[in-house]
């Protein structure tokens, strides 16, 4: 705890720093949320800090007690021995620095903003068309600067993760936006969507302002699915997304058949993902031959190196070749369709990357 501040200053409040390993930081940071509102992300290959700011008692001037704190996190995780806690003073600006790390951010056509920041005018409510996305938040090929055909997402961060900030999303809204076959040109319906651990409901609600539809979006959790519901409905977009409580294999195989897939998780979810996928009947659905498996998966949340190297042949033992990837940061974000003939795939990495990617380690 920090010191040299006096609890006496009304200018002071108590920041909670609760810093966990990276892949369990999503759902600390859902189970958290309701004890104690909304939080910063500082992210690390393999820790990331979550940054509180809980109302203090009134009486004590002081958060919750680490205990309560410790208590509603998962037993796995409390055992594990990687948790740390602790307090610091911070200025109470702290709710207007806290909003000034949620800007408006453009990925392709995606134009993401938090409720309190305006819709631009020229901003189109929906679409059936794409442009390529642009790495790094830049506008797409043929977009206007003044946002003329994007399409307007608002997402209120003090409800869930996925707020556009981080480069796992980022990523996959990239790859979403790589339309295959030419349809978005010609003008064509872009197909079914299915979010796999949907979290806020961004990626859902993109695909749905973009063209996709219908869109399926499940989670496990209660809490993110109170997020993605109340965002969707801000979004005006529940006629196209379904929001469903279901793990991985709880989730109908009617959804994934033909669809894009859209998986941004760690690395055991999307593995389990790949290995349910790869049990549904009939082929993949590559190629315009129909079947009960997608037509293309598009994964996020994996560090790149080692466990890029793990997805890629999980992704070959079930008959699947890898895409384009995009690298930031630590992160690797890829994309997978149906091998040729749906068979396993044999032989090194493949798949393209990115422009300005940096492949590490794969």
């Amino acid at each position: 705890m920090s010191g040299g501040v006096g609890r006496e200053d009304p200018g002071v409040d108590r920041a909670l720093r609760l810093t966990v390993p990276s892949e369990l930081a999503e759902t600390a940071g859902a189970v958290l949320m309701d004890l104690l509102g909304p939080f910063e992300e500082q992210p690390g290959r393999d820790a990331t800090t979550l940054v509180f700011y809980p109302a203090c008692d009134p009486a004590t001037g002081e958060p919750p007690p680490f205990e309560d704190v410790l208590a509603t996190l998962p037993a796995e995780l409390r055992a594990s021995g990687r948790v740390q806690i602790e307090t610091r003073d911070v200025s109470r600006d702290w709710v207007d620095g806290w909003k000034d790390h949620f800007r408006p951010i453009v990925i392709g056509r995606v134009r993401i903003r938090p409720p309190w920041e305006p819709a631009l005018e020229s901003a189109a409510p929906g679409g059936t068309g794409l442009d390529r996305a642009a790495p790094d938040g830049a506008a797409p090929d043929g977009a206007a600067p003044d946002g003329a055909g994007l399409v307007d997402v608002v997402i209120n961060p003090g409800l869930g993760f996925g707020t556009g900030l981080h480069a796992t999303t980022r990523g996959t809204l990239q790859l979403l936006q790589r339309v295959p076959g030419g349809r978005a040109a010609q003008g064509q319906p872009l197909g079914p969507v299915v979010d796999a651990g949907t979290g806020s409901g961004i990626l859902a609600i993109a695909a749905a302002k973009l063209g996709w539809g219908p869109v399926f979006a499940f989670d496990n959790d209660p809490v993110a699915l109170i997020s993605a519901r109340e965002n969707v409905e801000a979004n005006a977009v529940q006629g196209v997304v379904e929001i469903d409580q279901a793990d991985i294999q709880e989730a109908s195989a009617a959804w994934f058949a033909g669809a894009t897939v859209l998986a941004n998780m760690t690395l055991a979810p999307v593995t389990a993902l790949l290995r349910r996928l790869a049990l549904l009947e009939g082929p993949w659905s590559g190629g315009g031959v129909e079947g009960a498996r997608p037509a293309r998966v598009v994964v996020s949340g994996i560090l790149s190196g080692a466990q890029e190297v793990k997805l890629l042949d999980e992704a070959r033992l079930h008959g699947l070749a890898p895409g384009e990837r995009i690298y930031e940061d630590e992160w690797v974000s890829m994309e997978f369709a149906p091998a040729a003939g749906g068979h396993a795939v044999s032989g090194g990495a493949g798949g393209g990357e990115s422009a300005g990617a940096r492949p590490r380690g794969a």
